[in-house]
């Protein structure tokens, strides 16, 4: 501690004096800015003073005479003598109302006229008492000066001329520069329009004056009678501590600013005096400690290794039991994701048979209401599974997804009408979305139904009664995104007033079949959904909630890519109508599960199809090597020792006229949607059987037309298998 304290002390010192001196130059430099503008403002409001009263005593000598005597070179002696005894004086002249000069205080060219001069223009259109001009170069003497003029009127309050002085730049700049204090400065004598008259030091090209976004001139207009600021004159230029004034009436200020830098040169130069004391302090000081440090420092040393040590150990162990946590929550939520996944995908097959088989028993009890309402039940029912089905595979991250560039404002503001009706009228709706939000990159429709899950959840919890806040927000590329989320997130969250869930509730929230709704309330699949969901698109949901306060989900969905389609408008939900192809085919139908086998068999049968059964992958080949004649095959995706897709890549090798649709509860996979086969996803029914056979068979219409044989033979010697046949 001593050790430190002889070099912490005197660096806070240090620090502490660099830090005073630093406010004590910027208040010096500000009062010397505040005292030389003064004295500047003082000097120029005098010499403006007296050419006022200079303008009156002209007013004086010529009142009452006319332009003829006022033309006697008495009037041109009268002003010359009054010009010399005015320093700050070029000239002074008076000129009739056509701008005809008759007077001045030095020789003039008569046929001159000064009507095109602005001050000239501004007294002969107002009477506004004393003008001010911007500085011009005198059409007489050629040196340049600006004008202080006066309007001259007849009796009867016409414009009868002007009288004006032509003040000398050059006498501002000097006084400014003897006035200044020995800094790197900058003196100004302004018009408030932004015309420089006068300039210390000088530079030619500042007489045109300031711009019209000069923050010099913004500070002016925003404090007229005066005020301290530090900026610069011209946008980019020199900062400075400025301070400026207004002369009385005149529409005149006067500038003066210091430049920062030379401030900070000053306070530069201040602590090297600082640091030098500083430094010789800390060395003596440190000196004397070493003699007390060397007895202790053996015991200091290994009390500090012995801490480090200890605080390592905690940090690991710490850091082990984070990790075990997350891992064991991740391998629960992949395993349970797994099995669900693995599940949707036997319910599908078996739910392709169910509905395929309801769907051709309808045609047999339609005389029979009673059997008929129960097998609409039972169709009903099955569809229910298929929902819950497409709920579990979205858990798993297993679900056909087609994410587009999504304008969520947009999607939500469309979504009102639904939001409302499925909440109730005790629940307010209450939207809030930034201006400008960019799309997310996520399947509308599935964000559409995530969505929806989170606003009925957020019903339940308040019990009819309440307010949901639906708020969307932009998180730019940082820490703390999703790892997909690289070009920054789209973040929708949910708000409601409702009951909250404690620590425990919360850590459970998006398990599959975790619910705190009454038995036949819930599935306690809508949060697991919704975590699917973002999962799979490359985000996150969080949740934020605690008891009697409410609850917070906000769904992280990653920005869209330049250039990514926008989602296509929602579809009309309709039942499809049966469409069937214009002749009868011959349809080879693979897979592994007898009920889904027997069930597509039918349904293609009662369509008016030939099927052909094959078991497996194996089969399917050596019924097409045999040489039947077959015009598209079906095949199941996920078949043991071969799969659809090898089935697809053999066929297309040895049969490439052969259209084949692989039919799979997993139409999202990677190895299924690039082949480019079609896709019919379990479970189907008999109206999606037959519109894919229909889309598939148009596709494939101009390879028949050419009579080309499956297998590249005439196909006039091909001999077509029994129409019912099952191998």
């Amino acid at each position: 501690m001593l050790v430190v304290a002889s070099l912490a002390v005197p660096a806070v010192l240090f620090v502490a004096a660099a830090w005073q001196d630093e406010r004590a130059v910027r208040r010096e430099g500000r009062e010397t800015v505040e005292r030389t503008v003064a004295v500047l403002q003082e000097h120029a409001r005098k010499v403006f003073e007296t050419e006022e009263l200079a303008l009156a005593r002209v007013d004086d000598r010529i009142r009452g005479l006319t332009w003829a005597q006022i033309d006697q070179p008495e009037t041109s002696a009268f002003l010359a003598t009054m010009k010399a005894g005015l320093e700050q004086a070029v000239s002074i002249w008076i000129s009739s109302a056509d701008g005809i000069v008759h007077a001045g205080s030095q020789p003039w060219d008569r046929s001159v006229s000064i009507a095109e001069r602005p001050f000239f223009a501004m007294q002969r259109a107002h009477d506004d008492g004393i003008k001010v001009s911007a500085a011009f170069e005198g059409k007489a003497t050629r040196k340049t000066s600006f004008a202080v003029s006066r309007r001259r009127s007849t009796p009867d309050g016409r414009f009868d001329g002007v009288i004006h002085i032509s003040l000398s730049p050059e006498y501002f700049a000097r006084f400014f520069a003897e006035a200044s204090p020995p800094i790197a400065h900058q003196a100004l004598l302004l018009r408030a329009e932004g015309d420089v008259l006068a300039r210390d030091p000088p530079d030619p090209a500042w007489m045109g004056g300031l711009p019209l976004d000069s923050p010099l001139l913004q500070a002016i207009q925003a404090h007229p009678a005066g005020a301290t600021f530090t900026g610069s004159a011209t946008p980019g230029g020199v900062e400075r501590v400025y301070a400026f004034r207004r002369l009385g009436a005149y529409p005149i200020y006067v500038v003066f600013g210091i430049d920062t830098a030379a401030l900070r040169q000053q306070w530069y130069a201040n602590l090297i005096l600082f640091g030098t004391a500083a430094g010789a302090a800390a060395l003596l000081l440190a000196v004397m400690s070493w003699f007390a440090l060397r007895t202790a420092w053996a015991e200091h040393a290994t009390a500090e290794r012995l801490r480090v040590t200890v605080a390592a150990l905690e940090r690991e162990t710490a850091q082990r039991v984070t990790a075990e946590g997350q891992a064991r929550q991740a391998q629960k939520m992949e395993a349970v994701g797994q099995l669900t996944g693995g599940i949707a995908h036997d319910f599908n097959n078996l739910l392709t048979a169910v509905m395929g088989n309801l769907q051709l028993l309808r045609r047999h009890v339609e005389g029979n209401p009673t059997a008929l309402r129960l097998l609409e039940n039972a169709v009903a029912g099955a569809q229910r599974g298929a929902a819950l089905t497409q709920r579990l595979l979205a858990f798993g991250r297993r679900q056909a997804l087609h994410p587009a560039a999504v304008d969520v404002p947009g999607l939500v503001r469309g979504m009102t009408d639904l939001l409302q009706t499925s909440l109730g009228s005790g629940i307010e709706v209450e939207t809030r979305f930034p201006i400008s939000l960019p799309p997310a990159f996520v399947d509308a429709n599935q964000l559409e139904l995530a969505l929806l899950n989170l606003a009925v959840n957020a019903r339940d919890a308040m019990t009819g009664h309440g307010r949901l806040v639906i708020a969307g927000r932009w998180e730019p590329p940082g820490p703390g995104l999703p790892p997909d989320c690289t070009a920054g997130a789209v973040v929708l969250s949910v708000t409601d007033t409702g009951s909250g869930m404690d620590a425990e509730t919360l850590a459970r929230a998006a398990e599959p079949f975790f619910t705190t709704k009454g038995v036949g309330k819930g599935t306690g699949l809508g949060l697991s959904m919704v975590h699917g969901l973002a999962a799979q698109s490359g985000g996150r949901l969080d949740l934020a909630s605690s008891p009697n306060a409410g609850t917070t989900a906000s769904l992280w969905l990653p920005r869209a890519p330049d250039g990514a389609g926008s989602a296509a408008p929602r579809a009309v939900s309709r039942k499809a109508p049966l469409r069937r192809v214009g002749d009868a085919l011959t349809v080879l139908v693979v897979d592994d599960d007898p009920l889904v086998l027997a069930s597509t068999a039918a349904m293609l049968d009662d369509l008016g199809h030939a099927p052909v059964e094959a078991a497996s992958a194996r089969q399917a080949l050596e019924i097409l090597q045999a040489g039947a004649h077959v015009d598209l095959v079906v095949a199941d995706h996920g078949m043991p020792q071969m799969t659809g897709q090898e089935l697809a890549r053999r066929i297309a090798r040895h049969w490439p006229a052969l259209p084949v649709v692989l039919a799979t509860g997993y139409p999202e996979r990677a190895e299924v949607t690039q082949t480019g086969v079609p896709v019919l996803s379990k479970p189907f029914d008999q109206a999606a059987l037959g519109a894919m056979l229909a889309d598939t068979v148009g596709g494939h219409a101009h390879l028949r037309r050419t009579g080309a044989g499956r297998d590249g033979s005439d196909p006039a010697r091909e001999v077509d298998p029994p129409r019912s046949h099952a191998v």
